[in-house]
């Protein structure tokens, strides 16, 4: 176990969501049902944006995509435009059911998903769930060959103590290419002020961890700035010891509030890092 790897697991077990799993006694479907607003603040973050485009410039039309963490659909649903077939994963029912509300709205048939947590999930079924009567005869189908999918996907859903295993399960499942999204920049001040200093990974501990497991992957980098009104910026910060007014103070402080018609903003900065394996 590399020292990428020690921190990646200091990372998960003492500041990602898991963390707040436990300290509230909750399920990872009773944290996101307790966050209604997730599928808001992702369209004013204007995510996945430039990353979606550039994974889909990647996929072959007809191929079969695996998204593990695959939550409201936020790269499954457009993806499943261009794929035969999309294997979406999650441990959380709620999101599942929000992510097929919304395939559905649009008329895609194409999307199969499994309530798990990567972990559990055996090849077997990702390739039960890669096959249907109309794609049987479809080249892209493993027959001959234990690959489960074309691709493989996991974004902002890589939170297991076992990285290693969680990162070669995935790749091993994939004939054609792996894509891996992460944050790039530090940690936002407001997170720190609200929950106190954490241990910390970007995706350059991912990159190196891979690098140790010998694979060599691209990366490329995706800024964005966006701005969220308080009420989403509270929900998101719900887990916090701090009060609302002691948030908006130390935005206030740093410049970041706004005014606006419909009540405050706040502005943030962030890049996500795309980091991609073509064979």
């Amino acid at each position: 176990m590399s020292c990428w790897t020690d921190q990646w697991k200091d990372f998960v077990t003492r500041t990602s969501y898991l963390q707040t799993l436990a300290e509230e006694k909750i399920s990872n479907d009773q944290f996101w049902r307790s966050y209604g607003i997730y599928d808001q603040a992702l369209m004013y973050s204007g995510y996945p944006g430039e990353i979606l485009a550039k994974i889909s410039s990647i996929i072959s039309p007809g191929a079969t995509l695996l998204d593990i963490g695959a939550g409201t659909g936020a790269f499954a649903i457009p993806l499943s435009r261009k794929t035969s077939r999309t294997i979406a994963i999650d441990p959380s029912e709620y999101q599942l059911q929000i992510m097929s509300l919304k395939a559905r709205q649009e008329g895609l048939t194409n999307i199969v998903t499994i309530k798990k947590e990567w972990k559990d999930v055996l090849l077997s079924e990702i390739m039960a769930a890669g096959v249907s009567d109309v794609d049987i005869s479809r080249e892209h189908v493993p027959q001959s060959d234990n690959y489960a999918v074309d691709y493989s996907l996991a974004a902002y859903s890589l939170f297991d103590e076992d990285i290693e295993h969680f990162l070669i399960k995935m790749i091993d499942a994939a004939k054609k290419g792996v894509f891996i999204v992460f944050r790039a920049n530090g940690i936002d001040s407001l997170s720190e002020f609200a929950y106190g200093p954490k241990p910390y990974a970007d995706h350059t501990c991912l990159y190196h961890i891979l690098s140790d497991l010998g694979y060599q992957f691209d990366v490329m980098l995706f800024p964005r700035n966006y701005s969220l009104p308080m009420d989403l910026v509270f929900q998101q910060y719900r887990f916090s010891k701090k009060s609302h007014v002691e948030l908006l103070g130390h935005l206030s402080q740093e410049g970041r509030l706004e005014e606006k018609e419909d009540g405050i903003w706040a502005s943030f900065q962030t890049t996500d890092a795309l980091l991609y394996l073509i064979h």
